[in-house]
């Protein structure tokens, strides 16, 4: 298939917005047609492109969807949960809003042992980018970035960064959400840290090669990317999979990485050049 009109592209794009499963999502206009580009030369018909085009939506969406009302948490942060500014206080909550989503969820019980390893590994950084982040910002507690630091999220999930900017306003008012395709448009600032969080094994079904792409278009010095070591439920292992896939993204490069195991999740400390 080689042409496909205006029409068709917006047909695509507005069944996603209208669909049950997507619409609350709010994903980018620009992500759903590049994932309709990029499916395009394998499609040999407009039935055929669909289907691929649905395919790859759900390849990178769907296993972590999660069942959470974003504007009724806004509404639950200012009525529910007074006195968040305490430290105890806002570690319970946020752990019980990372037991709603699956990615979070299986990272508590080491919570603390992943972040010591990875601040014993890479220092103190004062500015952050967490890139996909899903709400691995509410890991912020057990992070203890130090005052006056910059942390600035990047999701596609339109309602979870309006919750994330509810919740960093509410505690950590110097931290930003914002709502972005990180694939298509890597953050342009520059930071001594990115966190890339069993994100890329997903990046890479949307389109081989990407996480070589994203590495190369972020500026800052040091990445920490994880990926899950084993699947969802537990019964395969994906360890040798995953360092594969890190050592593709790397191949040809000077930069330097390094492997701990921490729970479920793989840590790669990947060490590059700022561009000059």
């Amino acid at each position: 298939m080689n042409t496909i009109t205006e029409n068709e592209v917006m047909k695509l794009v507005e069944a996603v917005h209208s669909s049950r499963k997507y619409r609350e999502l709010e994903l980018p206009e620009e992500m759903l047609r590049d994932l309709i580009a990029v499916n395009l030369p394998n499609s040999r018909n407009m039935t055929e492109l669909k289907t691929n085009f649905r395919t790859a939506l759900h390849n990178v969406i769907a296993p972590y969807l999660e069942d959470i009302d974003y504007d009724k948490e806004i509404n639950a942060l200012h009525t529910d949960n007074p006195g968040l500014q305490q430290p105890e206080n806002l570690e319970a909550y946020c752990l019980k809003m990372m037991a709603k989503h699956a990615s979070t969820k299986e990272r508590i019980p080491h919570l603390q042992e992943f972040f010591n390893t990875i601040f014993e590994i890479i220092g103190s950084p004062h500015s952050i980018l967490d890139l996909a982040c899903a709400l691995d910002p509410l890991c912020l507690p057990w992070i203890k970035l130090s005052p006056g630091a910059s942390f600035k999220a990047f999701d596609v999930n339109g309602p979870r960064i309006r919750y994330l900017q509810s919740f960093f306003a509410l505690v950590y008012p110097n931290y930003q959400a914002i709502q972005q395709d990180i694939l298509l448009h890597p953050p342009t600032e520059t930071a001594d840290c990115a966190f890339f969080f069993k994100e890329a094994h997903r990046l890479e079904k949307r389109q081989p090669g990407s996480t070589r792409i994203l590495l190369n278009g972020i500026n800052v010095s040091t990445v920490v990317l994880s990926l899950p070591a084993m699947d969802l439920k537990g019964h395969h292992s994906l360890e040798n999979y995953h360092r594969h896939l890190v050592e593709k993204a790397l191949e040809g490069t000077t930069w330097q990485q390094e492997v701990r195991l921490v729970g479920n999740e793989l840590l790669f400390f990947i060490r590059k050049e700022l561009a000059q």
